[in-house]
Order: C-alpha cells, then structure tokens, then sequence
C-alpha cells in the first residue's frame, strides 16, 4: 500500500533548499497547463509499469531501478512525475530515486548490480554486468538521486515537456532528500539529438557498458552527473526566461492594441 495517491504541484511544501525551488513549480505547473496537462507527482511505482505497458510501443524499458518487480521502492526513496491529459491519460513522466552509497562508490554499486536489483546475485550469476568507464562515477558517494524514465507521449513531443518535467523531478527530489548530486543515462543517439541539453545542466563524465538482457540487451549509454549548484542554476535560469518571456508578451499585446477613440471631443472646423 502507498501512503499518498498522486500530489498536486500547488501542495508541494519545500522543505530542503531556497525559495527558487518555489518558484519553479509555480512555474512548471503553469506552463504544463498552458499545453493541457496537469503534472502531479506519484509513488505508486506499479502504475508506471502499467503506463510503459499501455505505451510499449515508444516507451523505453524501466529501469530495474525504478521497476518495483526487482527492487522495493519506498515513498520516502522515490517518487515518479505523472503528466495527464484532460482525459486524465498519462501523457508525460519522469522518474527520481534517491541512493545513499556510503563509503562505496556510485561505481561500485553499478559494477555489483545493487543499485539495480534488491538480490543481484542471481543476475550476476546468469552473466550480467555493468563496466564503468566514467571516472566521475568512481568519486561519488553518499546520499544521490538517480534519475530516468522521462517519456513524452509522441503527440505531446516538441512542446517543451523534455525541459520542464526532469528539471521539476529533480527539484522536488531536492527539496525532499537535499542531495548532494544528481545522475543519469542517456544513448548516444539520444544525445545526438539534443536531449542532454534540453535535460538540464548536465556534465558529461564517461559511459556504462551495460549487459543486461532482463532489461535492454547490450548498450552504452553515456553517464550524466549534476551537482545542487547547477541545478539551482539551471532552475533559476528557467524562472528567469519564463519572466521575460511572459513580459515580452504582455508589451506586444500592448502595442498591438489600436488606442481607442477619446469619446466626448469633437473637431470644430
């Protein structure tokens, strides 16, 4: 059982971080709204495996990370973005759990499985791996957010919900756990096409050799890392341009008003 059903962003409390974290869910909730979608945020990871099977055909596998079937996601450890339609169909989500490594490295935890798998023996058993070519991943320890699982529905693509819903996932992850970094996997063809950027900040810090066949076979994403300074930035910037934005906007509407006639004077030839 879950402990909450979905949060609307107007209930969020920040509790961790400054008041920018505010600001941008103010701001995420209204420009989704603005393209028709109500973002909300979830625990319930067995709902997200049903919106990946709803939609097999352009949804990306989950992640044993945040697949409730290979590990136990607690609310207090993870939580996924949900964007619906006025339908109230899945159109939008974005998925953040938190890590705490300890003394082992965000490397080390990769090469086990454990970050994957509850009970990664018999995975390592059956011959799957993962080799860490990212040297960044050898230094990160502690408490940190992995983030995935950011699908938009193919009818709802180019409305800007690539840049909007992973920067809001991180941002309630910050307020919630304060941590101290944040991490993330992207394919190269994906990269190529400019989703690194539009994600956010990202620092790019190597690659995985992933084999896993219980997940995506064989592939080499690209390791993504972010620290909380960049992501404070990368949100303020954000807030920033959706200000000028809605500014250049509201003086265009302006300008373009044709002065009405001043009533009650009339010309005397």
């Amino acid at each position: 059982m879950y402990p909450h059903g979905p949060c609307a962003l107007s209930d969020v409390r920040t509790t961790h971080g400054p008041r920018i974290l505010g600001q941008y869910f103010a701001f995420a909730d209204a420009a989704a709204r603005d393209r028709g979608v109500d973002l909300r945020i979830r625990w319930d990871f067995d709902r997200l495996l049903e919106v990946s099977q709803q939609n097999s055909d352009n949804f990306p596998a989950v992640s044993p990370i945040f697949n409730p079937t290979y590990s136990v996601l607690t609310p207090d450890a993870a939580f996924w973005i949900e964007g619906v339609d006025a339908s109230g169909t899945t159109v939008v989500t974005s998925a953040a759990r938190l890590c705490d490594h300890g003394e082992r490295s965000l490397a080390d935890d990769l090469r086990s499985l454990r970050i994957f798998f509850d009970r990664p023996e018999p995975r390592l058993a059956a011959g799957e791996r993962v080799d860490v070519v990212a040297p960044a991943a050898e230094h990160i320890r502690g408490k940190v957010m992995a983030s995935g699982i950011v699908w938009v529905r193919p009818d709802y693509r180019r409305h800007g919900f690539t840049r909007i819903v992973p920067r809001l996932a991180r941002s309630y992850a910050l307020t919630c756990w304060n941590p101290s970094l944040f991490w993330g996997l992207i394919k190269p063809e994906h990269d190529e096409i400019g989703l690194t950027q539009a994600y956010g900040s990202w620092q790019m810090g190597g690659r995985l050799i992933i084999q896993m066949p219980s997940w995506v076979g064989y592939v080499e994403p690209f390791f993504l890392w972010m620290d909380r300074e960049a992501l404070l930035k990368d949100i303020a910037a954000s807030c920033g341009q959706a200000t000028t934005e809605s500014s250049r906007r509201m003086e265009t509407a302006k300008t373009s008003t044709s002065p009405r006639a001043r009533q009650g004077i009339s010309k005397r030839s």
